[in-house]
């Protein structure tokens, strides 16, 4: 499966967010760094912790503050946005 891009509302800016499947879980990546990623455990999605990732090539993001200054964080309300997506994008796009 290919990477593809979502978008979410984070404190009212749309952030465009790139999605890296991996074998069991999808990493959530912005402006080239891993924010995190999520993994599906029955019907609920899980964010995990940054131990659990295999970052390969890219780096950490550093979410303090986006280039415009904004600061982001991966909560409910983002999770909640992004585990949507994922699901859409899988029902869409079957392999």
């Amino acid at each position: 499966m290919t990477s593809f891009n979502v978008h979410i509302d984070h404190n009212g800016d749309n952030l465009t967010l790139t999605i890296i499947p991996k074998e069991d879980y999808f990493k959530i990546v912005y402006f080239g760094g891993i924010l995190g990623a999520l993994r599906k455990q029955g019907t609920d999605w899980i964010l995990m912790e940054e131990s659990e990732i295999d970052p390969g090539e890219l780096a950490p993001f550093d979410y303090k503050l986006t280039p415009d200054g904004v600061h982001i964080s991966l909560d409910s309300h983002e999770i909640n946005q992004i585990s949507e997506q994922i699901e859409h994008y899988l029902e869409s796009n079957p392999d």
